[in-house]
């Protein structure tokens, strides 16, 4: 994972056992994005092993990071997703904490950070790259960045953002961090928003900030052209050194997003 124009994008796994439905997202994605995402239990609903996905990106040349959330699991549960990860020759893991379920109660045995803590331990020997979320538009910034700084110190590799919308905020985020960010990959996250229901579903999400210009593109049915103009000004941006795209169902419109980024950033828009 080591490309200038790195790009990479979230796969919402099934709630059936439907291997051909994961293959047929995967494949169209293979030759514009570098890495998949394959997510845990996506928005709080039951869903495919994100381990049983693994297998199924590598028959696409496609390099995967295995999210795992502290929410629904104990210590050696998480153990556990850590070493199936490493064991199936996932390239990293992403550790997050989960959204909130309902009546379903929170596991609460180790937080976001004591997993990154603990993550390169549990796949030795074995190498895989350790990830964290970050929100540049949490309501309490200077929390989100003492967080941030946790992470780091646990030993983080590289960070995912909340999907960004307003650049002038993110901007104020790097300046807010100063070099804290510096060794460690930053993901820029982006999300397809096709209408004005997805942008309001979008805006109850915990920090995420989108300007009024650009909630009325995406409800006027212009929010893949938003998206493919913010991944190429993203490309530009000191403090980006990757794309993270999610797709919400879109993976054909995530080509053209990735193909955008690549292409500012010098690289061919296709990676294969």
């Amino acid at each position: 994972m080591l490309s200038a124009a790195l790009t990479s994008a979230e796969i919402s796994l099934p709630a059936t056992p439907d291997a051909l439905r994961v293959r047929e997202r995967i494949a169209v994605l293979a030759d514009t994005v570098d890495v998949v995402g394959l997510t845990d239990n996506h928005a709080g609903q039951p869903r495919m092993s994100p381990l049983a996905a693994v297998a199924l990106a590598r028959e696409q040349g496609v390099a995967t990071v295995v999210h795992v959330s502290c929410r629904d699991r104990n210590r050696l549960a998480l153990q556990s997703q850590i070493v199936g990860a490493a064991a199936l020759g996932s390239e990293g893991v992403l550790c997050v904490q989960g959204d909130p379920v309902g009546d379903i109660p929170r596991v609460k045995d180790l937080t976001t950070t004591a997993l990154i803590k603990h993550a390169k331990t549990w796949a030795g020997p074995q190498q895989l790259a350790i990830g964290a979320v970050v929100n540049p538009f949490a309501a309490d910034p200077e929390r989100e960045i003492r967080l941030l700084e946790r992470k780091l110190a646990a030993g983080a590799d590289f960070v995912q953002s909340q999907m960004i919308f307003d650049l002038d905020a993110l901007e104020a985020f790097f300046g807010r961090v100063g070099d804290l960010l510096s060794g460690v990959r930053f993901f820029a996250g982006l999300a397809l928003l096709r209408n004005e229901r997805m942008a309001d579903r979008a805006r109850r999400l915990p920090g995420c900030l989108i300007p009024e210009a650009a909630y009325r593109q995406i409800a006027n049915g212009g929010g893949v052209e938003l998206a493919t103009e913010l991944a190429t000004k993203l490309a530009m941006t000191p403090g980006v050194d990757a794309l993270h795209i999610y797709p919400l169902g879109a993976e054909a419109a995530t080509r053209e997003v990735a193909a955008r980024f690549r292409s500012a950033r010098g690289a061919p828009a296709q990676r294969r």
